[in-house]
């Protein structure tokens, strides 16, 4: 998921799906996880018994997790166990295969099986991750020659403008229905001209606008007042169709909560990333068989940990609920947090005594938000009858509460190798989705893609993703609220309590992306080295 400058599409942010079709059978989760199956094994015990000792328990088997514990057993720690709510290594990088298994670390060069990623999907080039994960050959497959740098919306689109071609009256109600709206694809010249324009009006009317006022506020704000300079309705429908894409479904939240001071929101080139989600590798497949060698049989999965007991400066107490709802716990020199911002947030882990006010306000006051995917998936070539060349569609509709409503996609097919189209959404509009059935959720997709492509069958199969409800996530990834220093904030998330320490996107100023869980894990593990090798019992 998503990138330093700009990136955080889950690629996801993310992570992060439900199916209509797709029952992962125990078989093929014996078969996928039968690396992990020894966790059923570790001395962890009940209430009622003598509690199992670690040098290092971490919260979290996402990249944050699985590169601190890395870190901690090449640094000469081996007594440690990580503890994972879901049933799988991964966490927010998540790969349904075609096969029906998830995260399948046996995936890599099986080139006959297509991952979905519900999660993050890009990885960036240039950096310490993409080095151990290229080098290692687990992004084979991958094209790594030449990094994408369109996989951001409005980057590489192919664009639909609707018009309003008559209102009707129905029971004394105006509204617009699929006979009453004209939908056609623009000109690439034109919509390059739109952009230039408009956009490029309105980012000169950002900078002006801070420079002038210098306090912060929200891109809704900024937004509603540039209208004002706006006469033509195209300019506004397109106006709404790049905040909606490049801001509500990119950073996973509605303009009205993002600061316009920090996110300068398509006004830079993207980092050059490569696309992970091709047959034979997947993000999710990568991250459960990156971890398979040396983090794998010290992971216990379906362990939901509850509370933190950090009273005694010399060991925390840490204790999880299993699926059969029965209470461990366990003893920890150290413990690392990887949990999401959203579980932070919610108070599902009790810290014992309370976290302190700073940290506690951090986590209060930080933006994390939700997006979700719905992927069309078709057996038949012949069904891609939307532009092979262009590697996103956007709908532009006449309504500016209609933008961002499933009229972004992503067009996978020539990376996938059978046609598939991915719909996003972000900020409210995917919080509401997560109330629709799957059926519910695909017939307002379609009703989209109808209109730019009348001849469109449905698709054989879809999977959505509901990251909002997924109680051991709740959302995707952090963004920058209006209001906030989001720099010290993700330092204060960050800092240690205690014997107690903290990583994942939202400690990283990679926020919102794998780097970012990635790098803080790292520097995690390496402060929790310092203190078992020291045997000091704080950091502070």
């Amino acid at each position: 998921k998503g990138g330093k400058k700009g990136k955080h599409i889950f690629s996801t942010s993310f992570a992060w799906g439900k199916t209509i079709f797709l029952a992962v059978g125990t078989t093929l989760l014996l078969q996928s996880f039968r690396a992990v199956s020894k966790v059923a094994h570790l001395k962890t015990t009940s209430t009622s018994g003598i509690t199992q000792e670690y040098d290092a328990v971490i919260v979290g088997a996402g990249w944050a997790g699985i590169r601190a514990a890395e870190i901690l057993i090449k640094g000469g720690v081996e007594n440690i166990l990580v503890l994972e709510a879901h049933n799988y290594i991964g966490g927010r990088s998540k790969s349904i295969n075609l096969d029906n298994s998830i995260n399948n670390p046996s995936m890599h060069s099986n080139f006959t099986n297509i991952p979905i990623d519900m999660g993050a999907e890009w990885l960036y080039a240039d950096t310490e991750m993409e080095d151990a994960l290229i080098n290692g050959g687990f992004m084979k497959g991958v094209q790594t020659r030449k990094p994408d740098a369109y996989f951001i919306p409005i980057a590489d689109s192919a664009f639909y403008l609707q018009t309003d071609v008559e209102e009707v009256t129905d029971g004394g109600t105006n509204k617009n229905d699929a006979a009453t709206v004209k939908t056609e694809r623009m000109r690439d010249v034109n919509a390059k001209e739109l952009e230039r324009r408009v956009w490029g009006g309105f980012k000169k009317y950002r900078k002006t606008l801070l420079a002038k006022r210098g306090k912060d506020r929200s891109y809704w704000s900024a937004v509603e007042k540039y209208k004002e300079r706006l006469t033509d309705e195209i300019d506004i429908q397109f106006l709404d169709m790049v905040l909606a894409a490049a801001g509500q479904v990119d950073l996973a939240d509605d303009i009205t909560k993002l600061s316009l001071a920090e996110h300068k929101i398509n006004e830079h080139k993207p980092d050059p990333a490569y696309y992970t989600s091709v047959p034979g590798v997947g993000y999710g497949n990568a991250a459960a068989k990156y971890a398979a060698p040396f983090v794998a049989h010290k992971v216990q999965l379906n362990s939901k940990v509850t509370e933190i007991d950090y009273s005694n400066p010399s060991s925390a107490l840490v204790s999880f609920t299993t699926n059969d709802e029965e209470e461990s716990r366990v003893h920890a020199k150290t413990v690392l947090v990887t949990a999401s911002l959203g579980v932070l947030k919610a108070g599902n882990i009790k810290f014992t005594p309370r976290l302190p006010h700073w940290k506690q306000e951090a986590i209060d006051g930080m933006g994390f938000g939700t997006m979700n995917k719905c992927v069309l998936i078709w057996n038949d070539p012949s069904a891609a009858i939307w532009p092979d060349a262009k590697e996103w569609i956007e709908l532009l509709p006449p309504k500016d509460e209609n933008s961002g409503k499933w009229t972004t996609f992503w067009n996978p097919t020539k990376y996938k190798g059978i046609p598939i189209l991915v719909g996003f959404v972000g900020g409210e509009n995917a919080r509401y989705m997560e109330t629709q059935t799957d059926e519910e959720i695909l017939d307002d997709v379609m009703i989209n893609l109808k209109a730019m492509f009348p001849t469109i069958t449905l698709p054989d199969r879809h999977l959505v993703s509901r990251w909002g409800s997924e109680e051991s996530v709740l959302g995707t990834y952090s963004y920058k609220i209006v209001g906030r220093n989001a720099s010290k904030d993700q330092k204060q998330l960050r800092k240690a309590v205690e014997n107690i320490w903290f990583a994942g996107e939202a400690t990283s100023s990679w926020y919102g992306t794998t780097i970012g869980a990635w790098d803080t894990g790292e520097m995690a593990a390496k402060g929790m080295l310092k203190v078992l090798s020291t045997g000091t019992t704080s950091v502070n």
